[in-house]
């Protein structure tokens, strides 16, 4: 098969050669083909294709310098291709953008002769402030010219083609980024929750400005990007060393332009910072750009900057290394945080990694495949010329279009949101709905949020972020124990119509020990159950539920991700075989039994080798024996825990009460021979299964039994399959989906306000004022979040002394949702007396006047404000400067009174 990759820049050389490394590739003849007549372009791209390949020649379709005009070289580039295409009998074609220039002119002149494959070649999941009737960024209709397959990174962006794309619904395939998603080093880094802490707490900061030319792209305005950079610039040079990274596309005007700016070092253009160059740096701040998959290789923390006059924006992920901030006052925020504490302030909120980028390790097979696969699109048959709609539905029975006539009518809901008390692939408790939600972005029309509680200290605002959310999702029960807004905000959402809908993963061990820790909370969630829709992971917790008042919980089960590294356990146990336990090592988890059994077997001769892997805990009590026969491993990476898991011959689960745990479904797909106490949630789908034994008394003595008996047992290779496919992905998303009520693939979402795309995505993006003017300056970006509280009163000074008075206002306003220290409060009734807003000074004094301080000096300033009012603010001061005089004589006597 003969293919060619029709290749824009230095990128798409780097994405051929990964496909035609890919088992197979061989089989094919592999063509290069570019499109410049300028030869700059051809240039970089002949240089990158001289050091990746022996012999493979990139053929431009046009001469450097022919005299074209712009109009003509497109038009002529439809003629060319056609003409290569056909003289070197290609039987498929292979891009990377359906919307660029040169990409366009090439789908519309050979779509409907040759298979054309769309490969994603960067970020495409961004999101717009506004959005109208006019045209969009290119990106909004990526892969719309109707290829034969488009090949994407993640879920976002196949949901962004099914189900946003403006014109076609092209078939769509998620396989992957090459080059990325089959990077261990990536992965790790997308699932990490910690993070390098900055140079020690005062010291400069070494920051990396990694421009891009948003001018050139006609995303800013040339005057509105330099500003803005400039600005970035100087506020940055307060906290450190500050260097500027062009985009190697930048034009020499802008280059020329960069070199003027003060206190600043202007890199290469054409130096690329790869993964060794940015870890020398505290800080990386862009606007939009993929480059994050760099940083966080690097663990670099990186600023998104989204400024009022970029309508693209970044969207919003929870990593401990990124951050999206919309003004410059609010990435200083973020930098002074860095610098005086060392420690970075990311999101809380926001999407994870993998909804963008999804991980396999064989993405060129998949990719190589779709190509050998793909075919011309058939033209869609014309509409019949006389006639209504439904007579091209003619072909249906009777039966068929009554059922579809009913699916129309059907009221689904369309967002979702997913509120938690942390969400990490290192927590159980937060894997399945985090792998739930990647499968639902591909197959449903559902927008899909989450929502951190403990970044909130009000219900206020967690009720206004999740305005939009027609069904709220609440990731288990521990947010009823440790947050005290989660019982007074599930019951206002149920009182505003709310579809709230409870994932429990707790039994009654835990419903014990944390209802003897937090009470009178515990009690408030009894009385909250039986209102709630509640979905189990195993019958057993659905028994519970009953008993507790819900009256039909809902048996989901739970699911694990695909990890790129699934081997096999040995199907007959070695001379000394391994039995190994993965949790955290606390006592619920079996610490004693399980030391207990390694040190029986120890006794008995058994040549048995034990190994727990989890990290410690403080719920550990002093009686519980932690055995020397037992290696304990400590926390471990999610690709180590498969290693050990594939290197054992039983996984032996000790819990006294694990509901359903997803250690024992990673233990099945790897054909591990598995023993668990009777109680727990795993024995409901292994009981009878060969290779699964359970034993039924908590005894050292019946789990070495049960140890015994598996190890001379073979695994049902059928049996463990089954198992396998109840939770595996798909399985469990069609059970959530339908649970939770929301549409999938075929059926048709409830068209809500929303609708109006401008009101839809400004509503999104928290951009509109209180008035819905969503004026630029007053913008409220949704992503900036809590930060620490002791750096916020020195951070309103600095704006306050600086006269933004924006920012001020911002970060007093985060003050109060805190406490009320009245220097803050008068300073922002001053900023509001100034603007003339004499209502909201009015109300800030009045909290002034009963908030704590030295009260002569507080009245003193109330009079200093009031006098700002005009004619409204007279009786203030005169009452002001009374009550400060009462105040200095009443403080003066007392001191007299005490000196005698």
């Amino acid at each position: 098969m003969r293919i060619a990759v029709f290749v824009e820049n230095r990128n798409g050389v780097g994405l051929a050669a990964e496909v035609m490394r890919a088992p197979g590739a061989e089989a094919h003849s592999f063509h290069l083909v570019t499109a410049d007549r300028d030869g700059a372009v051809a240039g970089w791209i002949e240089e990158e294709a001289a050091a990746r390949f022996d012999d493979l020649a990139v053929r431009n379709l046009f001469m450097v310098d022919e005299a074209l005009s712009d109009a003509e070289f497109l038009e002529e580039l439809g003629y060319r291709i056609c003409a290569f295409a056909e003289q070197e009998h290609i039987d498929r074609l292979v891009f990377f953008n359906d919307q660029s220039q040169r990409g366009r002119r090439v789908a519309g002149a050979l779509g409907r002769t040759v298979p054309l494959i769309l490969l994603q070649d960067g970020h495409l999941d961004f999101r717009f402030k506004k959005t109208d009737a006019g045209l969009h960024d290119q990106n909004w209709y990526y892969g719309s010219s109707s290829p034969a397959a488009v090949c994407v990174w993640g879920p976002a962006t196949a949901h962004h083609l099914m189900f946003r794309s403006a014109d076609a619904n092209p078939p769509v395939h998620i396989t992957g980024a090459l080059g990325h998603s089959d990077d261990p080093a990536l992965l790790r880094a997308a699932r990490s929750t910690t993070h390098r802490h900055a140079k020690d707490a005062g010291e400069p900061l070494r920051i990396v400005v990694l421009d891009q030319p948003l001018s050139d792209q006609r995303k800013l305005s040339r005057g509105a990007h330099r500003e803005q950079l400039k600005d970035l610039c100087a506020a940055l040079a307060e906290f450190g060393e500050v260097e500027i990274k062009p985009h190697p596309s930048t034009l020499d005007g802008h280059l020329k332009w960069l070199q003027t700016l003060p206190d600043v070092t202007i890199l290469n253009e054409k130096a690329l910072l790869g993964v060794d160059a940015l870890d020398g740096y505290d800080l990386a701040v862009t606007f939009f750009s993929t480059t994050y998959l760099q940083t966080l290789r690097a663990g670099t923390p990186l600023i998104l900057f989204s400024p009022p006059q970029l309508n693209i924006v970044f969207p919003t992920m929870n990593h401990p290394l990124l951050r999206n901030v919309g003004t410059v006052g609010e990435l200083v925020d973020v930098v002074a945080d860095l610098q005086r504490s060392g420690k970075f302030a990311a999101n809380v909120h926001g999407e994870p990694v993998e909804h963008f980028i999804t991980f396999h390790d064989d993405v060129a097979a998949r990719v190589l495949r779709l190509v050998e696969q793909a075919t011309v699109p058939a033209e869609p048959p014309a509409p019949p010329r006389w006639g209504s709609a439904d007579d091209a539905h003619g072909s249906l029975s009777r039966a068929e279009r009554a059922l579809r006539t009913v699916r129309q009518r059907m009221d689904r809901p369309r967002s979702l949101a997913v509120l938690g008390l942390g969400f990490s692939y290192v927590t159980g408790v937060a894997i399945p709905v985090l792998t739930y939600t990647q499968a639902l972005l591909a197959q449903s029309p559902v927008d899909v949020r989450y929502f951190d509680l403990g970044a909130y200290s009000r219900a206020e605002d967690v009720m206004a972020d999740l305005e939009s959310a027609e069904v709220v999702l609440v990731n288990s029960l521990a947010p009823f124990w440790r947050s005290p807004l989660a019982n007074e905000l599930v019951q206002a959402l149920q009182d505003m119509g709310k579809s709230v809908v409870l994932y429990a993963h707790e039994t009654e061990y835990v419903m014990n020990f944390e209802g003897g820790q937090h009470t009178l909370r515990h009690q408030e969630m009894l009385t909250l159950l039986p209102k709630l829709k509640v979905l189990c992971v195993s019958t057993g917790q659905a028994d519970m539920f009953r008993q507790l008042g819900v009256s039909d919980p809902v048996v989901v089960y739970n699911t694990v991700p695909r990890d790129t590294h699934r081997a096999r356990a040995r199907r007959t146990p070695g001379e000394r075989p391994r039995i190994v336990m993965v949790g955290s090592m606390q006592d619920r988890k079996g610490l004693d039994l399980f030391s207990r059994v390694a040190e029986m077997a120890y006794v008995q001769g058994l040549p048995w080798r034990f190994a727990w892997i989890g990290h410690k805990t403080w719920r550990i009590g002093s009686s519980t024996l932690l055995s020397d026969r037992v290696e304990w491993m400590g926390a471990l990476s999610r690709d180590r825990v498969r290693e050990e898991l594939a290197a054992s011959d039983v996984f032996f689960l000790s819990s006294v009460d694990d509901p359903m745990p997803l250690s024992v479904v990673e233990a099945v797909q790897q054909r591990l021979r598995t023993v668990t106490y009777h109680g727990v949630g795993s024995r409901e789908v292994l009981e009878g299964v060969p290779g699964y034994r359970s034993f039924t008394e908590y005894t050292p003595e019946a789990a070495l039994d049960a140890l015994r008996r598996v190890l001379d047992e073979e695994i049902s290779e059928t049996e463990y399959q089954d198992v396998e496919e109840l939770f595996d992905i798909p399985a469990f998303a069609a059970r959530m989906t339908t649970a939770l009520g929301l549409p999938v693939l075929g059926e048709t979402a409830r068209p809500s306000a929303g609708d109006n795309l401008a009101t839809t995505e400004e509503a999104e993006e928290g951009l509109l004022d209180a008035d819905g003017s969503g004026s630029a300056a007053t913008r409220r970006f949704a992503a900036v979040l809590s930060r620490h509280g002791k750096y916020l009163t020195k951070d309103f000074d600095r704006h306050f002394a600086a006269g933004k008075h924006d920012d001020a206002l911002r970060v007093g306003t985060e003050i109060l949702r805190r406490r009320q220290p009245v220097d803050v409060i008068i300073g922002m009734a001053e900023i509001r007396a100034r603007r003339g807003d004499i209502g909201e000074a009015c109300r800030l004094l009045s909290a002034a006047a009963i908030a704590g301080g030295d009260r002569a000096r507080v009245w003193t300033e109330v009079a200093r404000v009031a006098a700002l009012l005009g004619t409204r603010g007279r009786s203030i001061r005169q009452l002001a400067r009374k009550e400060a005089v009462r105040i200095q004589l009443g403080n003066r006597s007392a001191r007299l009174l005490k000196s005698e």
